[in-house]
């Protein structure tokens, strides 16, 4: 598996390119591309790592990326089982900058869609009445096929999204870090890792091997792509899976607790109410009521 997605624009007479995802599970790669892409998931839940932000992800799930931000989306371990009928699909779009030529976007009316791409550096998570209309929107460039139209479907939508004050940056600043190929493979295989052996609580030794590092270089290496220790990502890993277990409801907060591998129930709620912000209780009983 490659490391890094490059887009290579193929259809050289299109302004931007639109793929539809439908798979069992989403891409499970770090990857970054110099384009800018929209990315509407339309089935399927996980995790989004976006540079060194980490949050859940579900159907719904919007967000615009910026040129060469690192991104991840891992799906929830239920969509690699091989009897699995679950679906991962969305909507993605990949545009350059200057997709419509280099003086575009000096155009003073273009102003606010200029603002919103250099926001996009961040990474750019829509929600509210914002995100409901482009659900609606982002579909409909599928079945647009006159090019002219498709590119006035496309300003409508980055018009939204300049408009629009309901979204969250992902990042606390611009995306401005260079990863080489081999950082890239080397963290694909680290996040791998831990993700499918969180629960075995994996040590700073084992994780540096997968890494082949020294455990002194590979905490270094860590915490300048993640800002966080190791130790933090796991728990975070941990905490996330909890969330999603909660929900579910099928098992006892209890059974939770040692399922996503802790060992100490003290510890474990100690835990998720510092990465949270409130107890595994009031939690499920927060989300189960709304």
């Amino acid at each position: 598996m490659k490391p890094i997605l490059k887009i290579v624009d193929t259809q050289q007479s299109e302004a931007f390119q639109l793929m539809k995802v439908m798979d069992p599970y989403f891409f499970p790669s770090w990857h970054f591309h110099p384009e800018l892409e929209i990315m509407l998931v339309q089935e399927g839940a996980g995790i989004r790592f976006v540079g060194n932000s980490m949050e859940r992800f579900q159907a719904g799930d919007l967000v615009l990326y910026g040129s060469n931000i690192p991104h991840l989306y891992r799906s929830d371990k239920e969509y690699y089982q091989k009897d699995s009928s679950l679906i991962s699909k969305a909507i993605v779009i990949y545009f350059k900058e200057n997709f419509l030529g280099e003086s575009f976007l000096q155009v003073p009316s273009m102003a606010p869609i200029k603002k919103l791409l250099a926001l996009s550096r961040r990474g750019i998570k829509f929600k509210g009445n914002a995100k409901a209309k482009l659900q609606e929107l982002i579909p409909g460039l599928e079945g647009q096929k006159n090019s002219i139209g498709r590119i006035i479907d496309l300003l409508a939508i980055l018009k939204i999204m300049a408009e629009t004050k309901e979204y969250d940056l992902l990042l606390q600043t611009d995306f401005t870090k260079y990863v080489s190929e081999n950082e890239c493979e080397r963290i694909n295989k680290v996040y791998q890792f831990i993700i499918d052996h969180y629960t075995e609580n994996p040590t700073l030794d084992e994780v540096s091997d997968i890494a082949n590092m020294s455990a002194t270089a590979f905490c270094r290496f860590f915490k300048s792509h993640t800002q966080k220790t190791y130790t933090q990502f796991l728990n975070d890993i941990k905490i996330d899976n909890a969330c999603r277990l909660l929900l579910d409801k099928k098992m006892s907060i209890s059974q939770i607790c040692f399922e996503t591998g802790f060992n100490n129930f003290t510890h474990f709620n100690s835990q998720f109410k510092k990465i949270i912000g409130i107890t595994p209780k009031q939690y499920q009983a927060t989300h189960l009521n709304r």
